[in-house]
C-alpha cells in the first residue's frame, strides 16, 4: 500500500471498527486531567521562578492551608487523595494496556479474522501488558513531555543562554532521533512476541532498511505533533474557561449555581479534549501498525524467495 492509502485505511478502521475507539479516549480522558495539573504545575513554577523575578517564595504557606483544609475536612480530603491516586494509577496503566489492544485488534483486522470484538484487544492488551509497560517507561525518557519538563526546569533555574539553547535544540533532536527508531516497538513487542532488546533492535532495524517508507509516513508524526498541540492549547483553555464561567454566574446569579455550571463546562471540555486526543492516537498506532505488518509481510516474502 502507499501512503496515502495507508492513512486512508487507517482512518476508515479508527471510525468504522467497533469498539476500537474506546481504547484511546479512556487513557486519553485520564491523561487529560493529569496535563492539567501538570500545565497547572508549570505556570505556578514559572510564576515564584527567578525567571519572572520572583526573589523568594514562602511554601510553609502552601502546606499550611493544606493541612488546615485537611484538618477541616476530614472526608472530602481523603476522598481527594484517593480520587488522584485512582486517576495516577490509571494514567500509568492504561496506555500500555490499551496500546497493546489496539495493534492487536487492527493485526486481526488485516488478517481478515471473521469476527473481532473489544474483547480480544483487551485479552491482546493484558497479554502484552507488562512488556508494554516497560516500553512505555523506557521511551518515556524521549518523550515530549520529558523534554518539556527539562526545558521547562532549565529555563527557570539558569534562564535563555545560546549555549543552553544549543543544548536543549541537540536533546529535542536525538530524543525525536530516537522515538523515529523506536516506532514499530511495540508491533515487534505484540505481534512477533519479542522482548524490549529484541524489539528495539528489531524496529531500528526495520526503519533503516525501509527509511523511504518510514519517511513517507511522517505525515503520522506530524499528526502525533498535532494531537499534543491540541492536548496542550485546551489544557490552558480548561482553567481558563472555568474561571470566566464562574465568574460570569457569581457576579449574576447565586455562588453555587456558578460553581455547579462552572464545573459542568470544564468537564465536557475534558471530554471533548479526550475525544480528540482519542481519535488521533488510535488512528496513528493503526497506521504504524498497518505499515509495520506491509513492512513485515514484505520482509517475509523476500525471505521465501532467498
Amino acid at each position: 500500500m502507499k501512503s496515502s492509502e495507508v492513512i486512508r485505511t487507517a482512518w476508515h478502521l479508527t471510525n468504522s471498527t467497533k469498539g476500537l475507539l474506546w481504547f484511546g479516549v479512556i487513557p486519553a480522558f485520564f491523561s487529560t486531567l493529569v496535563g492539567i495539573g501538570y500545565i497547572a504545575y508549570q505556570f505556578f513554577a514559572f510564576e515564584i521562578s527567578p525567571f519572572f523575578g520572583a526573589k523568594h517564595f514562602d511554601f510553609t504557606k502552601i502546606e499550611s492551608l493544606a493541612l488546615n483544609f485537611a484538618g477541616n475536612h476530614h472526608g472530602l480530603s481523603i476522598l481527594i487523595i484517593v480520587i488522584a491516586a485512582i486517576i495516577g494509577i490509571l494514567y500509568f496503566l492504561l496506555p500500555p494496556f490499551c496500546e497493546g489492544g489496539i495493534i492487536g485488534l487492527v493485526s486481526a483486522i488485516w488478517k481478515k479474522k471473521e469476527e473481532v470484538r473489544p474483547g480480544d484487544g483487551m485479552a491482546i492488551g493484558a497479554q502484552n501488558f507488562l512488556k508494554m509497560f516497560e516500553f512505555k517507561l523506557a521511551i518515556g525518557a524521549f518523550s515530549f513531555i520529558e523534554f518539556l519538563t527539562i526545558f521547562s526546569m532549565t529555563v527557570r533555574k539558569l534562564g535563555f543562554t545560546p549555549w543552553l539553547l544549543t543544548l536543549l535544540g541537540f536533546l529535542f533532536v536525538a530524543s525525536f532521533i530516537m522515538s523515529f527508531l523506536f516506532i514499530y516497538t511495540p508491533n515487534f513487542i505484540v505481534l512477533e512476541k519479542r522482548n524490549l532488546i529484541h524489539s528495539f533492535g528489531g524496529s531500528a532495524k526495520l526503519v533503516v532498511s525501509n527509511l523511504r517508507k518510514t519517511f513517507l509516513m511522517w505525515l503520522l508524526i506530524l499528526l502525533i505533533s498535532i494531537r499534543v498541540v491540541i492536548n496542550v492549547v485546551l489544557v490552558f483553555l480548561i482553567p481558563l474557561l472555568v474561571a470566566f464561567v464562574a465568574n460570569f454566574f457569581v457576579s449574576t446569579i447565586a455562588l453555587t449555581i456558578g460553581i455547579i455550571l462552572a464545573a459542568f463546562v470544564g468537564f465536557l471540555v475534558i471530554l471533548l479534549a479526550a475525544y480528540l486526543a482519542g481519535i488521533l492516537h488510535v488512528f496513528t498506532v493503526t497506521a504504524w501498525t498497518l505499515t509495520f505488518l506491509e513492512l513485515d509481510h514484505n520482509r517475509a516474502e523476500k525471505l521465501l524467495e532467498k
